[in-house]
């Protein structure tokens, strides 16, 4: 039995499952989370499905997993007062749903609380664009339909691996926000039908540089490949990231440099004097071993034996990002 195959096979069904349970034929219709992201990636899964691989796949079993972890702690916590996976489908000529995760109610307050739930490997200092996109649209989408209740909002990202959890809460409807979501909304759908209908025009045109947003997710998006945004080697949307990430890389290295030169210190003193208390720490000289191979006595084993290392050296590559000053363009 192939396992990978097993698992990758079994979970496309259970995803394609899922998906037509809980949020029916995507196809039809934005859902709050579309309107946040990219436009053209928005567009294009729509109209070519992609077939996701396995990392995938666990990625999204890992978000069901977390709105049931959720469910179960406010259940065994007393409260039952909540609500899962809420529809809500807003008026208008774009056909828009919004899929709540969790809506608290207090009806002796008149107050509904959203409650958005992701799933993720990495925490964020604060909340992405594209998740308070998501959720100024469901505020809406329930002040909507709910009008006599105040209504509030919060995001709850969770770290499953590392058992983390960060709490964005003191979201409330803005009416400027959501309304200019529903016109970017409007735009995607517009395009989206355009392309549906074969339009040569919208599909080589000027909509691709409208509808296309660079961002650091573009390394997770299937379309790649053929976005016009990336026909040529020059990205200067991405530029503020790779500073960033210089920034942060030239910090760590100054940061290395002054952690190397405390602990030399502080280690001088323990080994002269032992053991010490200090700042609420215990500080000691501690000894591990680890083994390692002895090169010289191997390849003179070796080489009695008629063999030389190199017959058992493999040469594996392996892939990092490098980063260098570009040429200056010629004038």
């Amino acid at each position: 039995m192939d396992i990978h195959t097993t698992l990758l096979t079994s979970l496309r069904k259970l995803a394609e499952q899922h998906t037509i349970e809980t949020l029916g034929d995507r196809r039809e219709y934005l859902g709050a989370s579309d309107i946040g992201y990219c436009p053209r990636k928005v567009i294009l899964e729509k109209i070519h499905p992609p077939e996701h691989d396995l990392a995938t796949l666990l990625r999204f079993q890992r978000g069901h997993m977390a709105e049931d972890i959720i469910a179960r702690a406010f259940t065994a916590a007393g409260y039952a007062n909540f609500e899962q996976q809420v529809e809500i489908v807003l008026p208008g000529d774009v056909p828009i749903k919004a899929h709540i995760d969790f809506v608290f109610t207090s009806k002796t307050h008149k107050i509904k609380s959203i409650l958005e739930i992701k799933a993720t490997s990495n925490i964020p200092d604060g909340a992405y664009g594209s998740w308070e996109s998501q959720l100024y649209i469901q505020m809406g989408a329930l002040a909507n339909e709910y009008p006599d209740y105040i209504i509030k909002g919060a995001i709850l990202p969770i770290d499953l691996a590392q058992g983390e959890v960060e709490f964005f809460n003191g979201y409330e409807p803005q009416e400027t926000i959501f309304n200019g979501l529903m016109e970017r909304a409007g735009t995607i759908w517009s395009h989206y039908q355009a392309m549906l209908r074969g339009n040569d025009l919208v599909r080589e045109g000027v909509e691709f540089e409208m509808k296309t947003e660079v961002s650091p997710l573009c390394g997770f998006c299937d379309h790649i490949t053929t976005c016009p945004r990336f026909e040529t080697e020059d990205v200067p949307q991405l530029a503020g990231v790779v500073e960033a990430l210089q920034e942060l890389q030239n910090r760590d290295k100054n940061l290395q440099g002054e952690i190397k030169k405390l602990k030399k210190h502080l280690f001088a003193v323990v080994e002269q004097k032992g053991p010490i208390t200090s700042g609420c720490c215990f500080l000691r000289k501690a000894t591990r071993s680890r083994k390692h191979l002895n090169m010289d006595r191997l390849e003179a084993f070796l080489a009695e034996s008629g063999a030389g290392i190199e017959e058992f050296q493999e040469t594996r590559s392996f892939s990092f990002l490098e980063i260098k000053k570009a040429k200056a363009k010629a004038a």
